[in-house]
């Protein structure tokens, strides 16, 4: 009879152990399921503008949207689940946020940079012009007189830069003429 008395209570340590364990168990789950969490979060993009604001994913689309589109479109692309009616409506409450016409702003800014060519690449293209680098529409090489006045823009401009900094106002007449009876040699310039 002891027997059975110590076995029951060896079963009975071996439950309490067992409850143990899975309560342990389940602690280490929930804690890894925490970390699992915490792991996503870290791995979620995040958005922000240019100078630091934070912005929902929605938000940065619809910034996206208006730049292409207009506000209405934009809900509709960014929130997809919002009523169509009042789309027009939250589209002025989202350009209402200064940080979101902020970004639309500087976002429009920066397309427009890229966009636009500055003073170095319009001169490299007179450069390539002159020198026969670019080729026409049709393949063909720029004729003389295309070159000759790629050269004279390209002069004009580069003599305005040296007379700007030497603080002369009036821009230069440049006049470039060729020799045909010479074509081997360089052409004259001229500047007035």
């Amino acid at each position: 009879m002891n027997q059975g008395i110590t076995g029951g209570v060896n079963e009975m340590e071996e439950i309490k152990n067992l409850a143990a364990a899975e309560k342990e168990e389940e602690k280490i789950t929930k804690k890894s399921s925490n970390n699992n969490r915490q792991a996503i979060k870290a791995n979620r993009i995040s958005f922000s503008t240019h100078d630091g604001h934070a912005l929902t994913p929605a938000e940065s689309l619809f910034i996206d949207e208006y730049i292409k589109t207009n506000g209405r479109q934009a809900v509709l692309k960014a929130y997809p689940n919002r009523n169509p009616n009042g789309a027009a409506q939250y589209a002025q409450e989202l350009l209402n946020r200064p940080y979101i016409t902020s970004e639309i702003n500087y976002r429009l800014a920066q397309s427009r940079d890229a966009a636009i060519a500055d003073a170095k690449e319009i001169m490299q293209y007179f450069t390539d012009v002159m020198r026969g680098k670019i080729n026409d529409q049709f393949g063909l090489e720029a004729s003389l007189g295309e070159r000759t006045k790629a050269a004279q823009e390209l002069a004009k401009r580069t003599i305005d830069i040296e007379n700007r900094l030497a603080g002369k106002e009036q821009p230069p007449e440049v006049k470039i003429t060729l020799d045909w009876a010479r074509p081997t040699e360089v052409a004259k310039v001229e500047v007035k």
